[in-house]
């Protein structure tokens, strides 16, 4: 494959990738918006790609990528800086950006997860001395991909028991079979489950 069919890959990628955001809204005052969300999107997506692991580094690579940004969108005011584009993140609606996303990988997959994983886990060196309650996050995870299908926080004041059936409320795999560890040997999971998943308990 030569280059141009490589940018031009990259650039029906890029533009399959946008489609599954066409519906997120964004809050922000239309005559005030200098950065376009879509391209807010985009420069968020190929930085982390890139390895980048916060905003510092997705503002970062903005600054040094423009060039192949341009090649998929205008960025006619250039890229806002790590400040700008964690208040822009912060006015976005978490839950559609989450059903956005997931959208995004059943397209990119392509086939059904076959074995979901779902499990919680505690985020390393959250609520450490001094600082707030430990972040513990569920996770649906497809084993055969090897890839996180989604997440939701577990409240302060809940458990596991709680944020297991909103996240499976975000998953729609026909024909998946879900795991699921003995916290989730509850009645409420059960009901929230579509007729559609089976669900397995391991130790």
């Amino acid at each position: 494959m030569n280059d141009l069919d490589r940018t031009a890959a990259a650039g029906f990628e890029a533009t399959v990738f946008l489609e599954h955001f066409g519906d997120l809204p964004d809050h922000r005052q239309a005559g005030k918006v200098t950065y376009p969300l879509d391209e807010i999107l985009l420069l968020a997506l190929l930085a982390v790609l890139a390895g980048a692991e916060g905003f510092t580094d997705i503002a970062r690579f903005g600054e040094k990528k423009l060039s192949l940004l341009r090649r998929f969108r205008p960025f006619a005011d250039g890229t806002p800086s790590h400040d700008h584009l964690g208040d822009i993140f912060a006015t976005l609606d978490a839950e559609a950006f989450r059903r956005c996303f997931l959208a995004f990988v059943a397209a990119l997959t392509k086939t059904p997860a076959e074995v979901i994983a779902i499990d919680g886990k505690t985020s390393r060196r959250s609520g450490r001395k001094g600082a707030k309650d430990a972040i513990h996050m569920v996770s649906a995870f497809a084993t055969r991909q090897r890839l996180v299908l989604a997440q939701t926080k577990v409240d302060e004041k809940a458990n596991e028991i709680v944020a297991i059936p909103a996240l499976l409320d975000l998953l729609a795999i026909e024909g998946a079979i879900v795991t699921i560890d003995a916290m989730g040997c509850q009645r409420v999971i059960h009901r929230r489950s579509s007729a559609r998943r089976r669900i397995m308990f391991s130790p």
